[in-house]
């Protein structure tokens, strides 16, 4: 904001203009009349906020795009969750690779809403052609992909601003939808399912099943699941830590008794590999990769057992959505299905509730016509 102070001195009255903007060092000037002392200020107030003013455009000359992901990733990254710093990690690799060579003070809206309209139209990454799929599914990234890319590169820009790199961010004229409803509620059908674990099992990769059955039955995420060590899992205890969860925070879920019939011979075969591994490994994961070193990648053998159970419209991903509609229609709350999801508001699984509420009047109903017919 501007101020103008009078001051009184020997050869007459003075009038000081200061310009005080956060992150910006005070800018003032001494004028014989009040009138020049304001439009002064309001010049330098207004190129202070555009981003134009001298020392601004200077360092966003000076500074490109991959400086500002870089500092970003060595100061701010490392404070964040391990799952939030692989997401970020993606949205950041876009932009490196699309605009990291542009100083900062050539991308302007024009550009970044051109990268972003290509970036929706170069689909779901995540699905993928599979070999002599009749029906190969194509879907463009969602509105919620692209706002987090879009809301990943205006964190960049708040970052250099704050480092004295940039001015005002181009992305304040560029508006993300404010609310968007991305909710599935894609879950299997009793068919559906039986397809689906019959392919499972037969598939070349034996950690699949096991894989999906743990999903199906906790409704943890793949990334919680593949990150399993066997100290993680306790059978005796019938319960399995997870400590790399998508919000930081480490979860307890309860391994049923189904569960743990499939898990018992499946560790003792995990077991018996890491034996035959030269060195012993500090991390001896539940679903390991030959190696050991990591955890399997199922992606190919998901998409072949999901191609051949003729199953369309399905990620990986909706087993957790098949897990919680399972538990709705079972009779679970909101508040139990969250809890089991590790979700800490109501807000994530309100789209479970429709099936409760069905439940819920299954129950009612059945109630009604018990006592009416017996008081009949």
């Amino acid at each position: 904001m501007a101020v103008i102070e009078k001051r009184e001195r020997k050869d007459g009255i003075k009038y000081r203009a200061k310009v005080r903007i956060h992150g910006f060092p005070t800018q003032e000037k001494t004028f014989d009349k009040i009138s020049e002392a304001k439009i002064w200020a309001q010049q330098v107030e207004s190129s202070i906020r555009k981003g134009e003013f001298l020392n601004v455009v200077k360092e966003a000359k000076k500074h490109n795009l991959s400086e500002v992901i870089a500092r970003y990733r060595l100061e701010v990254l490392p404070n964040k969750a391990l799952n939030t710093q692989r997401m970020e990690n993606t949205y950041l690799k876009y932009w490196e690779r699309e605009l990291g060579e542009y100083a900062l003070s050539y991308i302007d809206p024009q550009t970044i809403s051109l990268k972003l309209t290509e970036l929706k139209s170069s689909g779901d990454s995540r699905i993928k052609a599979i070999p002599d799929n009749p029906i190969p599914p194509q879907r463009l990234k969602s509105a919620k992909t692209i706002k987090h890319y879009r809301d990943h590169l205006e964190i960049l820009f708040n970052n250099a601003k704050q480092w004295g790199w940039a001015g005002t961010s181009p992305l304040t004229q560029i508006q993300g939808p404010k609310r968007i409803n991305n909710a599935r509620t894609r879950y299997l059908d009793d068919s559906e399912r039986e397809s689906l674990l019959k392919a499972c099992q037969s598939s070349p990769n034996k950690q699949l099943y096991p894989i999906v059955i743990f999903a199906l039955s906790t409704g943890a995420r793949l990334n919680e699941i593949l990150k399993l060590t066997l100290n993680d899992v306790s059978l005796k205890n019938g319960q399995a830590i997870l400590r790399e969860t998508k919000n930081g925070e480490t979860r307890t879920i309860p391994i049923t008794s189904h569960l743990k019939d499939i898990l018992e011979p499946h560790i003792l075969w995990v077991k018996e590999q890491y034996s035959l591994q030269a060195h012993a490994l500090k991390n001896q994961y539940l679903f390991p990769r030959t190696d050991g070193l990591a955890p399997i990648d199922i992606r190919k053998a998901w998409e072949n057992a999901r191609t051949k159970a003729e199953i369309q419209d399905f990620r990986f991903h909706d087993l957790r959505h098949s897990a919680a509609s399972y538990l709705a229609m079972n009779g679970a709350t909101l508040l139990e299905i969250a809890a089991v999801l590790g979700h800490k508001t109501l807000q994530m699984v309100k789209r479970y509730s429709h099936l409760s509420e069905s439940h819920t009047a299954n129950i009612v109903s059945k109630m009604n016509n018990t006592i009416f017919r017996t008081n009949s």
